[in-house]
Order: C-alpha cells, then structure tokens, then sequence
C-alpha cells in the first residue's frame, strides 16, 4: 500500500527588488581665501614711507606746473588777443578785451562785469549842465523854418540807378521837447554840410535825454528818404554766419555817393534774432522781433516780424530784440526786463546808463537816429519817441560800438554825428568787423 508521503510547502520566491544607486553628490569646492592686506603708513618701514610722500608732493608739484602753464598759456593768448585787437580796431583796452572775452565764449561774465562797471564804479553824472553849447559841426545856427533851399534841378541826375533820383525834399520836423528846462539852441535842427540836389539831406538837433544826466547832450539825426537811399553792409566778422561777408566797406563804384555810416545791431547771439540777406537765411527770423529792412530801391522800413506788413523783396533783414516804440508809444515798461538786457543774453542790464544808438521810422516816413553816453533801454525808448518815432528800435551800445559819422563833404577826417562820441570818426568808410547801415545821396549836390 502506498505510503502518503505530505509534501513540504514551497518556499516563497522572493522578488527582485531594484537597487537603488545613488547619485554622487558634488561636494562643494571652498574658495580659495584672499587675504588682503593693508599696510598703514606707520606700519611701514621708513624707507618706504619716505618714497611715498615724495612720490606725492611730486605728483602735486608736476599738476601745479601744469596748471600754472595752462593758466599762464591762456593769460598770455588773450592779452596777445586783446593787444591784436586793439591795434586793429582801434579800441581802447577794455573794450578789446571785453570782445576778445565775449569771441571765447564769455558772454555772460563780460555781461556782470559791465553790470558792475557801468552800475557802480563809472556810473554817468547826475545833475548839472553841459560844458559845450548845443551845437554842430561849430553851427549854432538852427533852423525850423521851412527850408530855405538853393533853386533844385527840375530833373536831377541820378546817382544809383536802383535807387532813382532825388525829388522834392521834406519838410524838417518841429522843434524836440526838452525834459528839462530848455538851453539856448537846445532840440532845435541844424543842417549838415550833407546836400543832395540843393537841399540839406540830414539835420542835426542836440537835447538832455532825462532828468537826471542833464549835463549830457544827446544827439539826434533826421535823414530825408526823399534825397536819400539806405543799404545794410555786413562785416568781415558780423553778422555772423556762413556766407560770404565781402570786405566790410561800402562797394567802390558807389563809396562817392556814401554820405553816413551807422553801426547796426548787436551780435547775433545777443539779438535774440535773426539775419536774412539777398534772399539767404543765414539766421532765422524769429516772429515778435524788431526788424529793420532795406531794399534794392533803397527804402527803409522798421517792422514788428510776423506781425506788421511789409514790402515784399527785401534785401537784407535785421532783427535786433524786441520793438522799444511801438505806434509812437514806448514798449520799455522796466529797465531789469530781460528783454532789454541780461547777463544771460550776453548783454549788460537795461539799466546801465551808456552809450546806445537806435533808429525809428517817423509817420511821414522820415528817419530819425538817435545816440547819447548816458542812456537806459527805457530813456532811449523815450528818447525816439520825443523825436517823432512811430516804429522805433535799439541798434548797437557800449562806447567801442554805439557809433554813427558823416562822409561827403566831411571827408577825409569824416564827423561825428554826435561831436562827443570817443570813436574814430572814419569808422564804417575803412573796412569794418561790423555790420554797418549805409545812407547815400541819391543825386548830385
């Protein structure tokens, strides 16, 4: 009989279990330490501490030569500048130096510099009477009668052809107003030796410009545009820009007719405008400013750019700030406006009482010049208005700038038109820096 044999139980089969390999982990590198080490000055040997102010006071030596070199460089450029200058133009020293300043970019500067000389150390008199009589060229014989004048040519010759002939003179304004009580022959008009078809062209009156600086004459100039004929000449260096500035004279086939030279406005950066010449803008006219324009025919206007008509084919443009009589009142309403004169324009205070010029358009179309060595922006405003001036603006200022003569007749030495101005009385018939208003006669005596 068969055994039952029990079978013994299987043993369990364990299962494969996966081995888990870890990753090796990247043990983190230490930086290598830098040690640094600063020596103070006392932990030094002192040797080495010795080395180390020498080196210094060297260094400071060498950028102290330096420094005084350059200094001394430019100290000697300019008074070789201001000498050159000087020479040239015929300035006095400070008034070379003060343009050689303002050429290097110094306007402002020169501008407080001004602000104090004029306002504080050279200020004009205040009160007293003048030490001249109010005379011209030794004539103290004025007129305001109608004129009195040789018999003219019934058909004058003409002298510039654009500019036609002369035809029948206008009749010389009224006497001008004196602020103060007025001198024997004060504001009374006094013809030049200036004749074009046998009448006086130009007239001459002297008057006190204020209250104040009553011991200084000023002098104002009526031109008659019947007779006359006016151009804008540039100079070598003014107005500035790139174009071609000629030789800074009148052109030669027509310097026989050339009767009056007048300086013009400021630099163009002081301005505040701009510059247009034979169709060319070599500065753009800005609106709202004083413009005085010229033509081929030699007619003159004094507009308010932008604003006031004006005759189409200008020759030249020439804007110098704002318009200082507008329809025959003043537009200075405070000498500190900016407008008349700031340091940051380049340009001393309206307050400074010095030599200025302008120029106005009377309503019958006459002109009328007006300059003196003891004027405010705001007494030369007033000024232009006693003398008639409906349109009136500020041509050049300072004593160096603020100039105007008479040539014809005058010549060779020339003359002033007002007998106290300090400059050569040939300025603007030599060749000139600067731009000039030219007047000439448009017939002959």
């Amino acid at each position: 009989m068969p055994t039952n044999k029990s079978k013994k139980p299987a043993k369990p089969v364990a299962k494969p279990v996966a081995k888990t390999v870890a990753k090796p982990v990247a043990k983190p590198v230490a930086k290598p330490k830098v040690e640094v080490v600063v020596e103070l000055e006392s932990e030094l040997p002192s040797s080495s501490r010795q080395s180390a102010r020498s080196e210094l006071v060297k260094s400071i030596r060498f950028a102290s030569a330096s420094l005084l070199v350059i200094v001394a460089s430019c100290v000697g450029s300019f008074s070789f500048a201001t000498f050159q200058r000087a020479s040239s133009q015929q300035e006095d020293t400070m008034m070379a130096a003060s343009e050689v300043a303002r050429d290097w970019g110094l306007n402002p500067l020169v501008a407080m510099a001004e602000n104090i000389y004029y306002g504080y150390l050279n200020a004009p008199k205040v009160g007293g009477t003048p030490a001249q009589p109010a005379a011209f060229d030794g004539s103290v014989n004025p007129t305001n009668e109608p004129r009195v004048v040789a018999k003219p040519v019934k058909v004058p010759k003409t002298n510039i052809a654009a500019f036609g002939p002369a035809t029948e003179p206008m009749q010389v304004p009224k006497t001008l107003s004196s602020p103060v009580k007025r001198l024997p022959g004060e504001g009374r008009w006094i013809p030049t030796k200036i004749v074009v078809n046998g009448s006086a062209a130009i007239y001459v009156a002297r008057i006190r410009p204020d209250t104040s600086h009553t011991s200084v004459y000023a002098t104002v100039a009526w031109f008659d545009p019947h007779l006359l004929g006016f151009s804008q000449v540039p100079g070598t260096k003014m107005p500035e820009g790139n174009f071609d500035h000629g030789n800074g004279r009148v052109a030669g086939n027509i310097r026989k007719f050339y009767v009056a030279g007048l300086a013009n406005g400021y630099k163009m950066n002081q301005s505040q405008g701009g510059y247009v010449k034979d169709g060319v803008v070599i500065s753009r006219l800005v609106r709202g400013k004083a413009t005085l324009l010229t033509y081929p025919d030699g007619s003159i206007d004094i507009v308010k750019w932008g604003r006031d008509p004006y005759k189409r084919g200008f020759s030249v443009a020439r804007q110098n700030l704002d318009l200082m009589v507008d329809h025959s009142k003043s537009k200075v309403l405070s000498n500190s406006a900016a407008e008349w004169g700031s340091a940051w324009h380049g340009t001393g205070s309206g307050g400074n009482y010095v030599w200025r010029s302008g120029i106005g358009k009377m309503a019958d179309g006459s002109i009328v010049y007006v300059q003196s060595a003891a004027l405010s922006a705001e007494s030369l405003a007033n000024l232009l208005v006693r003398a008639g001036a409906v349109e009136g603006m500020a041509l050049d200022m300072n004593s160096g700038f603020a100039n105007g003569n008479l040539f014809g007749p005058y010549l060779p030495k020339g003359q002033h038109i007002n007998p106290d101005n300090p400059n050569p009385t040939r300025d603007f018939y030599k060749t000139s820096e600067r731009d000039f208003i030219a007047v000439f006669a448009k017939s002959p005596r």
